[in-house]
């Protein structure tokens, strides 16, 4: 039987979720982080990242530049990317590179709307609504852990929208379709609330209140932390620790 000692283990990678308000700096956070990061595109907002020198595919245009309007193209498109990376990121020969060790998906709202758009289609019954949404959870999940798992500091942002639960309680939730907007959050050791105070200043909040659902499984955040991914990373793996250095 082989024992092993909890002494032996390593954080790996950081996995982590972003969420905020529209305009709050989710994508900008992104720019934070050093060379090496690769940005998924799902929604063409990336604005706040030029100048940044960030890469980034954009999952609504294919490799040769062909606008892809169809959701089912777009979802088809984060599987090609998705099974790029699991790969190694190869080139033109086929051989992996490992170009990059952070990978962001910018966002998980759009991915959700773009799935819920597809299954449209593919269940055009309203009787059909019941299948649907099962399928629609099942594919959601899936594209979640699939990049969650990949083997890179992987980090995905969600827009937040005001909700309330079952006793008329109101609370900050995240902006997907389903139940998945409720158990998202358990996928992540990390998840990070955009906070931006009365000044601009925008910083990450790393624990739970009344309003927001936050966590830091790795015990080594503030409870609240200036927003910058890198510096988060740093202070998580250590020196040293691949997708934390500055640019």
């Amino acid at each position: 039987m082989n024992i092993q000692n909890t002494n032996q283990l390593t954080s790996g990678h950081v996995k982590a979720l972003v969420y905020g308000l529209s305009g709050a700096g989710k994508t900008s956070s992104f720019g934070t982080l050093p060379t090496g990061t690769l940005v998924i595109s799902a929604e063409g907002g990336l604005m706040p990242l030029i100048g940044k020198g960030v890469h980034f595919i954009d999952i609504a245009k294919s490799d040769d530049g062909a606008v892809l309007t169809d959701p089912a193209q777009r979802i088809a498109r984060l599987s090609e990317i998705f099974k790029w990376l699991h790969a190694g990121c190869p080139d033109a020969k086929g051989k992996p590179t490992g170009a990059y060790r952070n990978v962001c998906l910018d966002s998980l709202t759009e991915v959700s709307q773009l799935l819920v758009q597809k299954l449209n289609k593919d269940f055009p019954d309203r009787k059909d609504s019941f299948p649907m949404w099962g399928e629609y959870t099942k594919v959601m999940l899936s594209i979640v852990k699939s990049f969650r798992d990949l083997p890179y500091n992987v980090f995905m942002s969600v827009l937040a929208e005001p909700d309330k639960d079952e006793t008329g309680k109101r609370f900050i939730g995240m902006d997907v379709a389903g139940s998945m907007s409720r158990k998202l959050g358990q996928y992540f050791d990390l998840v990070l609330y955009v906070h931006v105070d009365a000044e601009g200043t925008r910083s990450f909040i790393t624990r739970s209140t009344d309003t927001i659902q936050c966590k830091d499984r790795s015990g080594k955040l503030e409870a609240k932390e200036p927003a910058d991914l890198g510096a988060l990373v740093l202070k998580i793996m250590g020196p040293g620790a691949p997708g934390g250095d500055k640019k």
